[in-house]
């Protein structure tokens, strides 16, 4: 059975049942209904428990981000401009359609240009949009449509580009955050114009990537714009992959970012995002960990912070007294400096800990700033 509505088995039919009565008290789901939640038992191959976790991290990550209002409120750095890529057009069967000029990626500006969290927010953004965009097609075409069909054009990818591996960290921060928050959005994913070095990506990135994710993958050959054009109608195809649409401009720009290099005026070095001779800075040496204390007198005080360390990761948690508020995660902070803040609930000891006790060999140079900001008097 596929595991949608309608073509369920008795066993899918009962976890669907399990997960529906797991999830009734969670508030401001954004959708409650027997084809939202199915993506999520299918993702997790209709293991209740499993897809239970899965979709309360999504909510935490929900009330973080601020999704629910994210299209009204956020608008993504200038830099954005160069992430090549958009929506455009339908497939035969009347999904959604997104182009990706992955090859024209800059992927060492990228690594130079951003933030983690701005990646991460970003994404956020843009499948919040793909939902929204499902469902203007659902209430258009008067069916359900959840997925959108991927186009990803590798045209231009260079073994230099393929093999910088802060760029493909980025790569893998944003398969890893559609995969946790998005599942079972994509409908298919054609592979175009893929390089010689596409194998060596791949085998890279697909780790990150949930197996039915993998299954939906088609590369297509030499004659891929004919082969396209049987799941895309060339009056919705851009002239650039093989259809008819946007003259005079057969790559769509004004629909689809074209990409290119990032001007070194967006690079953080010329920006001072973060400046590591106003930081504390500790060497923590392997198997051990360094914490910071901050005494914290008033409820709704916020903690905040920034490190960021010369190579390799590091890992980041927060205490009270001695009792976890967030667990310690590894954090990839020597390709993008990470930053957060926590709202306090409680007073008391609160304690940063950066933790290097996974590592066996290798210290880690860390560069910190930490502040308590007091509650606002309104």
């Amino acid at each position: 059975m596929s595991g949608h509505v309608g073509d369920l088995s008795p066993s899918q039919e009962t976890a669907l049942a399990a997960f529906r009565a797991a999830v009734a008290d969670i508030p401001n789901k954004p959708e409650e209904n027997d084809y939202f939640y199915l993506r999520w038992l299918r993702a997790r191959k209709f293991d209740p428990n499993k897809a239970l976790e899965m979709f309360r991290n999504h909510m935490s990550v929900r009330q973080e981000y601020g999704l629910d209002t994210i299209l009204d409120d956020y608008h993504a750095p200038e830099v954005f401009q160069y992430n090549p890529g958009g929506f455009f057009g339908e497939d035969r069967d009347g999904h959604p359609m997104w182009y990706d000029r992955i090859g024209r990626m800059d992927l060492r500006g990228w690594h130079r240009s951003v933030h983690r969290e701005d990646v991460i927010k970003t994404k956020l953004f843009q499948l919040e949009r793909r939902a929204m965009l499902c469902k203007e097609f659902s209430e258009r075409k008067g069916r359900r449509i959840d997925t959108v069909t991927l186009v990803l054009d590798f045209e231009g990818l260079t073994f230099n580009k393929a093999v910088y591996w802060p760029g493909l960290e980025l790569v893998r921060l944003v398969i890893k955050v559609t995969e946790a928050n998005s599942p079972e959005t994509v409908k298919t994913t054609f592979i175009v114009r893929a390089p010689s070095i596409f194998p060596l990506l791949f085998n890279i990135v697909k780790p990150m990537m949930n197996e039915r994710t993998r299954q939906k993958i088609k590369v297509l050959g030499s004659n891929w714009r004919e082969e396209l054009q049987k799941y895309v109608a060339p009056e919705q195809l851009p002239q650039d992959f093989g259809g008819t649409r946007c003259e005079p401009d057969p790559e769509c720009t004004d629909h689809i970012r074209p990409g290119g290099d990032i001007p070194e005026r967006y690079y953080l070095s010329n920006l001072t995002i973060h400046n590591k001779e106003d930081m504390s800075s500790v060497l923590v040496a392997s198997r051990r960990r360094h914490v910071v204390e901050l005494e914290v007198t008033a409820i709704g005080s916020i903690l905040k912070w920034e490190f960021l360390t010369d190579n390799y990761d590091i890992g980041f948690g927060i205490t009270l007294d001695g009792d976890e508020v967030t667990p310690v995660d590894r954090k990839e902070c020597h390709i993008f400096p990470d930053s957060g803040a926590h709202v306090c609930e409680q007073t008391g000891t609160y304690c940063l800990v950066f933790d290097n006790s996974f590592s066996w060999t290798r210290s880690k140079q860390l560069y910190y700033s930490v502040e308590v900001v007091p509650p606002s008097p309104n």
